[in-house]
């Protein structure tokens, strides 16, 4: 009989000691809900917007930037979409080329762009001149605060220019566009945006560049584009500023390029 009580004591102190882990478990999950919910709490009151932040800008006013950039304050700011703050900026300010949005903890935003250095001037179907970034964006009818270079692209016209979006031609001069894109996308970074003024692609095989009334540059069709890009700036650093004339980079017979000077007459 006592064997039997010994044996029952046993077995009620291995169930009591089983049930220990079970309540310091809980316990455990207890104290990290209680943490967790502090630092919610502390992110909903603490790291709140009180502080924007522009940098890169020239063109437009912080104040632009910031009020159409959707942040408020009192924003969360651990919460804050930046795609949607990057695409606000871009749709509303279409001079801003690249979007970049950093956070510095506790409460600061900061937006950092990049504003078109190079505006293309281009003629509307319906009349009228616009102005398009090197991606093709349209930017507007007017470049009055505009501080970079522009380029006359002429040669095809564009159809129903919408502020911020990209530019449309015709179906039959949609390569002619994207021909003289190109271009001064290859251009861009090189020097040659200070001196080429004109690109002219109506005739596609035969694409036109103008330096003011110095040069008139005679590039052929698309094709090896970077290279005949490349190729015309170190004819440009070669000739002297005196001289004036037809730049030919079509290498028709040769690979190299053939400068003639213009024929003075009288």
């Amino acid at each position: 009989m006592a064997n039997q009580r010994n044996s029952a004591r046993r077995r009620t102190k291995r169930r009591g000691r089983r049930r220990e882990p079970h309540t310091g478990f809980t316990g455990k999950i207890l104290i990290l809900l209680a943490v967790v919910a502090a630092i919610v709490l502390g992110v909903a009151i603490f790291f709140r917007v009180r502080t924007v932040d522009v940098q890169g800008n020239s063109i437009y006013s912080k104040e632009q930037v910031v009020s159409v950039s959707g942040v408020e304050p009192g924003d969360n700011l651990l919460t804050l979409n930046r795609s949607s703050v990057n695409a606000n900026i871009k749709v509303r300010l279409p001079y801003v080329q690249e979007v970049s949005v950093g956070l510095i903890l506790p409460d600061t935003v900061v937006i950092q762009i990049q504003e078109s250095d190079l505006a293309c001037l281009v003629t509307a179907e319906n009349g009228g001149n616009w102005y398009l970034n090197t991606d093709g964006r349209v930017l507007g009818s007017s470049v009055d605060d505009f501080t970079g270079q522009v380029v006359e692209l002429t040669g095809f016209t564009i159809r129903d220019p919408q502020l911020g979006q990209d530019a449309v031609a015709s179906e039959e001069q949609n390569a002619n566009l994207a021909a003289a894109l190109e271009i001064v996308q290859q251009m861009e970074g090189t020097g040659l945006i200070e001196q080429v003024t004109t690109v002219n692609t109506e005739k596609i095989f035969d694409i036109e560049l103008w330096c003011g009334e110095q040069y008139q540059i005679l590039l052929g069709g698309t094709e090896e584009m970077e290279y005949k890009i490349s190729y015309l700036k170190a004819v440009l650093e070669q000739l002297e500023p005196y001289q004036a004339g037809v730049i030919d980079l079509t290498f028709d017979a040769e690979r190299e390029a053939r400068f003639v000077p213009w024929t003075i007459e009288g």
